[in-house]
């Protein structure tokens, strides 16, 4: 089927986080970049310096703000964020590393690895519930932008596995099986209302100008 591009979204995760020397469940746990977090989103807003952005949008949370603020050095607008794009909530668990999630919970880390759809922390959500809140509020913000043009959105990993699994018809309980390191690039192009993911994982060094955009495209 043939039909004309419409939305192209540039979908990164936040750079690193000021406690990355440990492997930690931030969640909703308002933590900073480090340096080198604000380095590696500093290469991808200078990779979109010559992208004609329409939009950059963001959680509010202060990672991905400060993502998306990095990225608005190169545009004429600010982002807009919005607490639907969070990450998920690991309720008790919300800033601990895996060593203090291990030595404080036993046994429970073991249980989220064997029912990654479900499993709950006391106070957090699952990433069906994690479904439900980012789904609806993505598919808004492409709403505004039908008539074809290119937004950012600076977001989080288990968001961003979401997004891609939600829009690849993928379980979330194969939602691991999506990489996503820190300042991650995926594309998704839309063509009309159908999304086409045309990157996961990528960097800053795949992201181009998109100077194929109006001429109509064949999918299968």
């Amino acid at each position: 089927m043939k039909g004309a591009p419409s939305c192209r979204v540039y979908l990164v995760r936040h750079g690193e986080t000021a406690n990355a020397g440990e492997v930690c469940f931030n969640g909703h746990f308002d933590v900073k970049l480090s340096p080198s977090g604000e380095e590696q989103i500093q290469k991808v807003s200078d990779a979109l310096k010559n992208v004609p952005l329409k939009a950059i949008y963001s959680s509010d949370l202060i990672r991905t703000k400060k993502s998306a603020e990095i990225v608005c050095m190169h545009h004429d607008f600010s982002a807009i964020s919005y607490a639907e794009l969070r990450e998920l909530s690991f309720g008790e668990w919300e800033g601990l590393s895996v060593r203090e999630v291990n030595e404080r919970f036993p046994d429970t880390l073991e249980k989220r690895l064997n029912d990654i759809e479900t499993f709950q922390v006391k106070g957090g959500e699952n990433f069906q519930q994690l479904k439900e809140r980012v789904i609806p509020k993505f598919e808004e913000i492409i709403s505004r932008h039908q008539e074809g043009g290119c937004i950012a959105v600076l977001s989080h990993g288990g968001v961003n596995r979401i997004i891609l699994s939600h829009i690849l018809g993928m379980p979330i309980k194969n939602i691991f099986r999506v990489n996503q390191e820190y300042s991650a690039v995926n594309i998704i192009q839309y063509y009309g209302d159908s999304p086409v993911v045309e990157l996961i994982g990528g960097s800053h060094q795949h992201i181009y100008p998109p100077t194929w955009l109006e001429r109509k495209i064949s999918i299968q």
